[in-house]
């Protein structure tokens, strides 16, 4: 069986995670061979493995030139075609696989204006009219793309894991004995919860209980949330901002923290609480559906989604602690699974019994 896949997103953060990751289990099954679609730099890798053949294209995600000069001819020569976003190129008349992480951009109206949420909904329409099998991370957002979209399109969930980076960062480094501070990992959109924790820091800067607290991501400081813009300027001596640190910094940074908060709103998966643990590091998190069905066997402590004060009575009763839940998380979530289960739906489709 051969299969095209579109890696254009490797290299960057997110889902260009889950698809270098999941690629480079999927080459493994060397039964079938595979057409690379992307950045010929991020896949050399891949350069000298005879069931793999690369094809550079650079063209953007959701752009004119994606429409227009996508290697639709190349795909047409495979058995399939898998895309690890839901923007699917006109002209694929082979069997299409495509992955949806998650409509937050539909189920929270302050992400996008009315024009990109109408475009937004187009792709994703679009993609689940297209594809013969749609992939996402959860059953929450299983259950929200079928709500929203009254589809029979079939969805199957594929959960995210840990990333080799992050595994071989862990397995390099010894432990910390000794952690301090707050960490959140993420971004200034408002669906993370950003402003949640930054009222519960202000509480505990209050009550004299003042902690370091480190704030990493890429985001400029255009935010016209009050609460965040009112902190910043009490509070700024205890409150670091780290942008467009590389991988092992993060990891560096979250390693060494007393503790990871994940206020968000909302969630299709949500894996920084995940990498903390695997780092060792205790987390409290949002009692959001999806961290409730994602995190439910492990170790964490939930916050009620929004509330300041619960946030900063559950930092405060914290007890600084190491975790040592590797295995378990290994054996959850990860994406040699994740590639397993979306080759062998492929494969069972393309080969009935």
């Amino acid at each position: 069986m051969k299969i095209a896949i579109d890696c254009r997103l490797i290299g960057s953060s997110g889902i260009g995670t889950f698809i270098e990751n999941v690629v480079n289990y999927m080459v493994k099954y060397a039964d079938h061979s595979y057409v690379l679609i992307g950045n010929p730099d991020y896949l050399a890798t891949y350069r000298y493995h005879s069931h793999c053949q690369i094809i550079t294209c650079t063209y953007r995600s959701f752009s004119l030139k994606e429409l227009l000069f996508f290697p639709v001819g190349i795909i047409n020569q495979c058995d399939a075609f898998y895309t690890p976003n839901f923007n699917v190129p006109l002209g694929i008349h082979v069997p299409i696989y495509s992955t949806i992480h998650d409509i937050v951009m539909l189920d929270t109206e302050h992400f996008n204006n009315r024009l990109k949420r109408f475009i937004t909904k187009l792709y994703l329409r679009h993609a689940l009219y297209i594809s013969n099998t749609v992939f996402t991370v959860s059953k929450f957002s299983q259950e929200r793309i079928r709500s929203t979209f009254k589809t029979n399109t079939s969805i199957k969930v594929v959960p995210n894991g840990i990333s080799n980076e992050l595994r071989t960062y862990a397995n390099n480094h010894l432990e910390t004995t000794w952690r301090k501070g707050i960490v959140f990992l993420g971004n200034l959109k408002k669906h993370k919860g950003l402003s949640t924790l930054i009222q519960a820091f202000d509480l505990l800067v209050r009550n004299g209980l003042a902690k370091q607290l480190t704030v990493i991501g890429r985001f400029d400081f255009r935010t016209k949330d009050k609460d965040i813009i009112k902190v910043l300027k009490t509070h700024h001596e205890h409150i670091r901002f780290v942008s467009n640190a590389s991988n092992s910094d993060v990891f560096h940074m979250v390693s060494e923290a007393e503790l990871l908060v994940s206020p968000s709103l909302y969630e299709g998966f949500g894996i920084p609480p995940l990498e903390a643990m695997y780092l060792g590091t205790p987390v409290i998190i949002s009692n959001i559906p999806a961290y409730q069905e994602i995190y439910r066997d492990l170790p964490v402590t939930f916050f009620k989604a929004g509330d300041a004060k619960d946030l900063f009575e559950k930092i405060r009763d914290h007890s600084p602690h190491a975790l040592h839940i590797r295995g378990k998380i290994d054996k959850l979530y990860n994406y040699q699974m994740a590639a397993k289960r979306i080759i062998d739906v492929i494969y069972e489709q393309r080969h009935p019994q």
